[in-house]
């Protein structure tokens, strides 16, 4: 939607909340087709919403009634973003993951962005402004002094945060030095408090903890096994402060049930004594939850261009700002360009995080959105070229649908990663001179290229035993890169064209290899089977044989394409993917 619509229904949202006349200042209901304007145009809508959509009650086990919030917006992590919220939510906590800036978060008139589950029957959850909550406990964290500064305004809206009762936990790592730790700005933030988180190590419970110094204000509540503090605690204020030397706490892993309960319980009774300067909030326990997106809280501020949406905090680097503005919508053009897909109500969502380390898509609810964790500007590129790939389909069929649930998943990874590596090279030329994602490596691990067998050995146990996680995708990306070298980009659009058309009556069907392989052949227009079993996959066809589509009977001759290393990339712009392909079109 064109930017001057959007501000006419931003205004005419801005009148619906406060009304015309002045002197009364009534506020007024959001009708549902305002929301639906809204949404669609890329509008974060006014708190009034929430009067008739609440968020919901967060399914919490014996709950305290204490409010923890995770800060996010010095380190996005996706243990603290999906995996700790609910296991705070399990040991009796109230938990709203922000990556929002602490002093927006904590302003007492301000106002947190979140999504309001507007329509569940076809999940559109929009964004829009909610009071700002109440909470008796922060956990901060950051393993990274690169990552995202903790700004001044940050630590002073903690220190009067904790001046008032409020309980703050910090978690960090041992700095690789004396001088890193001199300018993290988490020891900023630290020594607010009178303490500092050392370059110097102890072990503790079997991990590398970096060594608190402090002053005498502070007591050791955890030692290493030289005597040193590796974790300390302290009132301050009406207050209370913990701090730990490193992070592991916030992460469980699924195999070690004994080691998960010792890190509950510590982790527990960190918070109970962080908590005791103030009163738990209570009453309903109605929180944003991030659903497997970016939430519960989002960052506070926004631009919008291109038709994107760029969501960030306060103490985002302006250079990565920067690079979102200047290149991403030439990334979005470039993958949209090779995989023309059926175009969303709704402007694209990016989400900029902090730290780095990957990304997000969310495809499963609207507004859709893409999550970028990344410190370099080439990084955002790639994982949002990545991203924004998990979202797309490809060419629908002549209904305007998708159909077929294909082996290699549809926008799974392979797919995710084939558009990432053509972007990657738009943007590196270096690796111009390279097939995609470098798939020759192929080679590498199977020197006959013909002893991994996609067909029993993809995403699965048995792969990762047998040649190592991702090997399948390797392979998948150089079979792709060897079908570019001889039909040209056009041939993975006229694939997905193909599937579509093709099981339209059976949308939901599972298809077989042989199926998939079959829609590759008749989207290229030769008898991919020869090759491929050649390349080692256990198709149960040496031949394609005879197949009907669309009312023609297709039997096709072999294609000649050899078990040999790839080409370099193909970054050329894609004809026409209804026709039928010519060789090296």
């Amino acid at each position: 939607m064109k930017l001057n619509c959007r501000i006419a229904i931003f205004f005419s949202l801005m009148l619906v909340a406060f009304g015309c006349n002045n002197a009364t200042q009534q506020t007024k209901v959001i009708s549902d087709s305002e929301i639906d304007q809204s949404w669609q145009a890329g509008i974060t809508l006014p708190v009034e919403v929430f009067q008739k959509y609440p968020l919901p009650i967060q399914d919490i086990k014996n709950d305290k009634g204490i409010n923890v919030m995770i800060d996010l917006v010095h380190q996005c992590k996706f243990v603290t973003l999906w995996g700790l919220p609910e296991r705070l939510n399990r040991l009796g906590y109230r938990a709203i993951g922000s990556q929002a800036s602490v002093h927006s978060v904590l302003n007492p008139e301000g106002k947190s962005r979140v999504r309001v589950k507007w329509d569940e029957e076809n999940r559109i959850y929009p964004f829009a402004w909610h009071p700002n909550f109440s909470y008796n406990v922060i956990i901060t964290h950051q393993s990274d002094p690169n990552a995202q500064e903790y700004l001044p305004e940050e630590q002073e809206a903690l220190v009067d945060f904790v001046n008032h009762g409020g309980g703050l936990i910090i978690f960090g790592v041992p700095p690789k030095t004396e001088d890193v730790a001199d300018g993290w700005s988490l020891n900023q933030l630290c020594e607010r408090f009178d303490a500092k988180i050392s370059a110097q190590k102890d072990t503790y419970r079997e991990t590398s903890y970096a060594v608190i110094e402090h002053s005498d204000d502070w007591e050791p509540s955890q030692k290493g096994e030289n005597n040193l503090p590796v974790a300390v605690y302290r009132k301050y204020g009406k207050g209370h402060i913990a701090i730990y030397g490193h992070d592991e706490l916030l992460s469980t892993k699924r195999q070690e049930k004994e080691e998960n309960l010792l890190k509950n319980e510590l982790l527990n009774s960190t918070i109970s004594k962080v908590a005791q300067g103030k009163e738990p909030v209570g009453g309903d326990a109605r929180y944003p939850i991030s659903g497997g997106g970016g939430g519960g809280i989002y960052p506070e501020l926004e631009k919008q261009f291109n038709d994107v949406v760029l969501f960030y905090a306060a103490n985002q680097k302006p250079e990565l700002i920067k690079t979102v503005e200047n290149d991403i919508p030439k990334a979005k053009e470039l993958v949209e360009g090779w995989l023309p897909s059926k175009p969303t109500l709704e402007p694209m969502y990016l989400i900029l995080s902090s730290g780095g380390g990957g990304g997000w898509a969310v495809n499963a609810f609207k507004p859709k959105e893409n999550g970028i964790i990344s410190l370099s500007g080439m990084g955002i590129l790639s994982i949002f070229a990545h991203e924004l790939a998990h979202t797309m389909h490809g060419p629908v069929n002549e209904e305007g649908e998708v159909a077929g649930i294909t082996p290699i998943p549809n926008r799974g990874e392979a797919h995710a990663g084939w558009f990432q590596g053509k972007v990657d090279a738009w943007f590196e030329q270096n690796l111009r001179d390279y097939p995609v994602k470098k798939c020759n490596k192929l080679f590498e691990f199977d020197p006959t290229g013909d002893q991994l067998d996609l067909v029993t050995h993809y995403e699965n146990e048995k792969l990762r035993k047998d040649f190592g996680k991702g090997k399948d995708w390797t392979k998948t990306w150089w079979i792709w890169q060897k079908l570019d070298d001889r039909y040209g980009p056009t041939w993975y659009p006229r694939w997905k064209y193909v599937q579509h058309n093709r099981w339209k009556n059976t949308p939901e069907h599972r298809l077989t290899w042989d199926e998939m392989v079959e829609d590759i052949s008749i989207a290229v227009g030769e008898d991919l089977f020869p090759f491929l079993k050649k390349a080692g996959l256990s198709l149960q066809k040496d031949q394609m044989g005879s197949i009907t589509y669309e009312g023609k009977v297709w039997q096709l001759k072999e294609a000649p394409i050899s078990v040999s290393k790839a080409g370099n990339v193909k970054l050329d712009k894609i004809g026409n993917y209804k026709n039928e392909l010519s060789v090296n079109q």
